[in-house]
């Protein structure tokens, strides 16, 4: 068993969401976080296949 899950940041959430997608990896949803009208966090999540979570995150910000 692991614990949590493992977070990567990617320069583009959105083309790094499509490519996953077309390889089959099934990406879930893209997520964004916002606190007072900023942007906080954009990510998503795949998993591996025992079934990990992988974050998908955007870079910038804490996230580089």
């Amino acid at each position: 068993d692991g614990y949590g899950h493992f977070a990567v940041s990617v320069a583009d959430l959105d083309s790094e969401h499509d490519r996953l997608g077309a390889l089959g990896l099934n990406p879930k949803k893209i997520v964004e976080f916002n606190r007072d009208g900023s942007l906080i966090a954009r990510f998503f999540f795949i998993e591996d296949p025992d079934g990990y979570k992988i974050e998908v995150l955007q870079r910038g910000g804490r996230f580089q």
